[in-house]
């Protein structure tokens, strides 16, 4: 779908992942408390993060995946991707995962504030929404940064390890975030 589509902002660079990558998707893929937030099974080996980035890659894997590549050094420090909730009403989510030794700097925000702008003006997305858990107080304060507003909670969601939490909903406008990054004329 936007295969080869590069986002460059002042820190970080959005774009596919590549095979060499596997080592840095490792360092976060493979941190239980990286993963815990993001909501899925730490990866156990590289080989995890080679197939994980070859679904990233695949025409058949839902989300548009972006590797947040950190341009002071180069190197892949996460992920973010966007996913088409509704086609019909212009709805996505995004979602985002840094590596640990990011965390606190900055970089989910101006990776998450590439990916907004792409969903709105790329995709011509009406509304974009982002869902965490309501303990995890960095992931909603990212998405207060980048503007979005907290719409409800949504208590005593099952995990798949059978865990139960209670999540929180946040969500932008098109029109809010035109005001809030209005276009040079």
């Amino acid at each position: 779908m936007r295969a080869g589509t590069e986002l460059r902002g002042d820190r970080v660079r959005l774009r596919d992942f590549l095979p060499e990558d596997i080592d840095d998707v490792f360092v976060y893929a493979s941190d239980p408390i990286v993963t815990q937030s993001a909501g899925w099974t730490p990866h156990r080996t590289p080989f995890d993060s080679m197939e994980y980035i070859q679904r990233c890659l695949s025409d058949t894997w839902g989300p548009i995946t972006f590797a947040v590549e950190n341009l002071a050094t180069a190197r892949v420090i996460g992920v973010v991707d966007i996913r088409i909730v509704s086609r019909l009403w212009g709805i996505g989510e995004i979602g985002y995962t840094l590596a640990r030794a990011a965390w606190g700097q900055g970089f989910n925000v101006d990776a998450g504030g590439l990916l907004l702008d792409y969903g709105f003006r790329t995709i011509a997305l009406r509304r974009i929404q982002a869902v965490c858990n309501a303990d995890n107080r960095r992931s909603y304060r990212t998405m207060e940064k980048l503007g979005m507003v907290r719409e409800r909670l949504v208590p005593n969601v099952r995990l798949p390890d059978g865990r139960t939490v209670d999540r929180v909903v946040y969500a932008i406008l098109r029109r809010e975030w035109d005001d809030l990054h209005p276009r040079p004329e």
